[in-house]
């Protein structure tokens, strides 16, 4: 009898046990149910993700030339500052693409023929004799070099005709550019409108949590993305006057690669670096050693050293995980132009998660009580050294 009540006693069930195990199971139900919310999401997001990048970049567009339009309203109408900012906006491109975009095409396609031209030619490739013969030292052989300079031949003429192609489709390209300059016009009419209505209209228990958080994003937002426009482009027009002097061919090819490789950070500017190189030693070594000390100085201490810090210096950077994952992910999703505009995209992400998160953590300092007495020791130190 007293074996059978041990028995019994071993077998029942604990009920604290019992209670910790279906709370763990509920927990698991919930992001279960969580993840599949999410993806639900994104797989509505991705049959919408055309009109999604439209609305963005109008909006962003539009937040880049409001500077312009304020300057503009100080002499005139607000309805013709908009109207003289987006005039001064389509000639300023205009001229850009028929000047930059139309020359670089160019040039690459004359890279192009040179390339083919070097690698039909074996006697053509004397001139880099002593390149070959370092690579052979390395285990590459000339076969291996000139299969590689094939694939970059191909590489490049699909490049060529993704950009034909993407120019081609005039039609769908003016409806595009219709559409982006409507959407942009408007949220310049409205876009201080609405911001004034969430500062505010909204009620008082989230007014001092929208406006800290609109604060927020204007500080970081604009030092990021105008501040890194600014940055592309003076590195970019520095290295253009000095390869010029120096001698390189494709000038304006290369200053349109540095353009677009300064708004990605970390690894940008060693590939527009190397490319540069590459192109310079199409005239010598001794030409390819001097450009490679002038954009060494200009991007470690122009770009890195005194612009940078000085210009976004407050704004969100981007870790170098994050924008090595960004660009990634960009060119993996969206091809070439969506490693160009991935770590822009992901640092203006991060700029509204910091934003939202330095909102919250500001008005729940109960959950952070280690700050709030850091801050009370600091407030405490100040006024003894005071009095």
């Amino acid at each position: 009898m007293s074996l059978l009540s041990d028995n019994l006693a071993t077998t029942r069930v604990d009920p604290t046990a019992t209670r910790v195990w279906l709370r763990r199971f509920l927990i698991a139900l919930t992001m279960l149910a969580w993840l599949i919310f999410a993806g639900a999401i994104l797989w509505v997001l991705g049959l919408v993700i055309g009109p999604i990048i439209l609305v963005s970049i109008s909006a962003l567009l539009a937040y880049l030339f409001y500077p312009l339009v304020k300057v503009c309203q100080r002499f005139m109408p607000r309805p013709l500052a908009i109207l003289v900012t987006c005039l001064l906006v389509l000639v300023t491109a205009g001229l850009i693409f028929y000047f930059v975009v139309i020359a670089a095409v160019e040039q690459l396609k004359l890279l192009i023929n040179v390339v083919q031209f070097f690698l039909q030619h074996p006697n053509a490739q004397g001139r880099l004799y002593a390149f070959i013969q370092f690579l052979s030292s390395l285990g590459i052989s000339q076969k291996d070099f000139n299969l590689s300079g094939e694939q970059l031949v191909a590489y490049l003429q699909n490049v060529i005709g993704g950009l034909s192609q993407f120019v081609g489709s005039t039609l769908g390209l003016l409806i595009d550019a219709l559409v982006l300059a409507t959407l942009s016009v408007y949220f310049l009419i409205d876009g201080p409108r609405v911001n004034g209505w969430l500062r505010s209209k909204m009620s008082l228990k989230y007014r001092q949590r929208v406006n800290y958080f609109l604060d927020t994003v204007e500080q970081k937002l604009g030092g990021f993305v105008r501040g890194r426009i600014l940055i592309s482009t003076v590195i970019s027009a520095v290295v253009g006057i000095g390869a010029y002097f120096i001698g390189l061919p494709y000038v304006i090819l290369l200053v349109v690669i540095v353009f677009l490789c300064d708004f990605i950070p970390i690894i940008g500017a060693y590939i527009s670096g190397v490319i540069g190189i590459l192109f310079a030693l199409t005239q010598g070594w001794q030409v390819a050693l001097i450009y490679g000390v002038f954009v060494t100085i200009v991007q470690g201490v122009l770009d890195g050293q005194i612009l940078s810090p000085r210009i976004v210096g407050h704004s969100v950077g981007l870790h170098p995980i994050v924008a090595i994952f960004a660009l990634l992910a960009g060119s993996r999703l969206f091809g070439l132009l969506g490693a160009l505009f991935a770590c822009p995209v992901a640092g203006i992400i991060q700029t509204f998660i910091v934003a939202f998160w330095v909102t919250w953590r500001t008005n729940h300092p109960e959950q952070f009580p280690e700050e709030v007495q850091q801050v009370g020791r600091e407030d405490h130190e100040q006024g003894v050294v005071a009095t």
